[in-house]
């Protein structure tokens, strides 16, 4: 059910009126049944799944917490994180494994299992790992009511492709729920426009980009260098608007329903350095990441070079965690060979002419190579890689006046989205809705709805993330 969608418009409607019908105390079971069925429209038969994991996260961290000792607490903490791996990694990456390791290895037949990846088991997984560390580590006390952790991960705003929270962001808002009238009309108003901006993004920006990116990557006839340079860049607009929509409609969706949730992109295309960018895109799990992975592993406490090879091993996991995929891998390889290499030349003396150079530049330098390593994130193999990242070099120049004809629409949205890219931002959205009239902002907002859902109706796509 994307949110995009007539059927979510009247699920929401259906399920806010009860939000703001039923008592507090009902609340919280509201939010497990509706975002039950919320999840059940994709397929009844996995509905099981998130429910089962809390029910594995709930026992575990009780199992946990009762060690007396603090290595045999570590020791269960591991196999309660290991028990909740486990059906991500059979179901995402057993055919993977099987394929491109033990099949070259072994000299195996290979063979694709049928394992179909259920909506949002990576954020889920991660969610309910965050959580379990987080009272391992005191951070968090234990969530004794099964029914605010079932909360927790099943409330459907973030549920199929986060942001990947951590406990304190939204168990304090479950126990201590608040009467929305008090506060509805705000909330209303600045949930809708949040999740209007989503809508924005999703259907004007990246639905309009992709039909002819995809094209390119295809790969079914020839293309010249324009059509490459498009793609590439093309892309990287469609993976941005498309997931920080996606993140813009469920922190809307939250705040018209009373909850706050993190934001998740601050702008990154405007990054400086390839650093800037892991804290500026998807931030939620770069956190994730540093906290679980690259700090246990040592961070930055150890000697120099194993400072950068937790970097790689960090970031390569973060690749295989988006997709069961050489790309994938070396995806996130890339960025992390990107980031190590920042911080080695930050100890030269270059760095310091290079702080002397306009900003543009080092946004530039980061946007290149964001953008070429986005190349590895959509291709489906590494042969399609090559092609794309060496077409704009390789391939004849192309046609001017044909390639204007063809995309002019789609390269004004993309000279808009650059143009504008900076006050991408809740904070200016705020500003924003805080100085127009409540009728103009009406307005403006229903223009958009209906322009969004006239192109829906056309070609409606799923969230990229969705996959993952």
């Amino acid at each position: 059910m994307l949110f995009n969608s007539f059927p979510f418009l009247i699920f929401f409607g259906a399920y806010f009126l009860l939000h703001l019908t039923a008592p507090l105390k009902y609340q919280l079971m509201l939010i497990i049944i509706g975002s039950t069925l919320f999840y059940s429209y994709w397929n009844p038969y996995y509905v099981f799944l998130p429910h089962t994991l809390t029910l594995l996260s709930y026992l575990g961290v009780l199992w946990m917490m009762q060690a007396k000792a603090a290595s045999y607490r570590q020791w269960r903490m591991l196999a309660v994180v290991g028990m909740l791996l486990l059906p991500l990694i059979f179901i995402k990456y057993t055919n993977f494994l099987y394929n491109e390791v033990f099949s070259p290895i072994l000299g195996i037949e290979k063979y694709q299992f049928d394992l179909p990846l259920p909506l949002s088991l990576s954020f889920v997984s991660f969610t309910l790992i965050s959580y379990v560390i987080e009272v391992y580590r005191e951070r968090y006390p234990i969530e004794r009511s099964f029914s605010n952790l079932s909360g927790l991960v099943l409330f459907f705003p973030h549920l199929i492709a986060g942001p990947i929270l951590r406990p304190h962001e939204l168990l304090p808002q479950l126990n201590k729920p608040k009467a929305i009238q008090r506060t509805l009309k705000p909330r209303v108003v600045f949930g809708a426009a949040f999740f209007t901006l989503g809508i924005l993004k999703k259907v004007i920006f990246a639905d309009s980009i992709s039909p002819s990116v995809d094209m390119v990557f295809a790969g079914l006839e020839k293309f010249s260098a324009l059509d490459y340079w498009f793609a590439i860049y093309g892309f990287g607009l469609q993976i941005y608007c498309d997931f920080s929509g996606y993140t813009d409609m469920a922190i809307g969706l939250a705040l018209m329903l009373g909850v706050r949730l993190p934001e998740n992109f601050q702008h990154p295309y405007t990054s400086g350095s390839i650093v800037e960018f892991w804290r500026r895109w998807h931030i939620t799990l770069s956190n994730w990441l540093r906290d679980y992975i690259y700090i246990p592993l040592g961070g930055n406490r150890s000697h120099y070079y194993k400072q950068l090879t937790n970097i790689l091993i960090t970031m390569t996991i973060g690749g295989l965690w988006h997709g069961a995929s050489w790309t994938f891998v070396l995806w996130g390889l890339v960025h992390g060979i990107g980031i190590a290499f920042v911080h080695g030349f930050r100890r030269t003396q270059l760095s310091a002419l290079f702080n002397h150079l306009p900003r543009w530049v080092s946004v530039f330098i980061t946007l290149t190579f964001v953008m070429f390593s986005w190349v590895l994130f959509r291709a489906p193999d590494i042969s399609t890689t090559q092609r794309v990242i060496l077409g704009p070099f390789t391939a004849p120049f192309g046609n001017i006046s044909d390639f204007l004809k063809d995309h002019i629409f789609q390269l004004l949205v993309i000279a808009f989205f650059f143009l504008t890219h900076k006050w991408d931002s809740h904070k200016q959205i705020r500003k924003f809705v805080a100085k127009t009239p409540a009728s103009a902002l009406w307005v403006i907002l229903a223009l958009v709805w209906i322009m969004s859902f006239i192109i829906n109706e056309e070609s409606s796509k799923k969230f990229i993330y969705f996959d993952f």
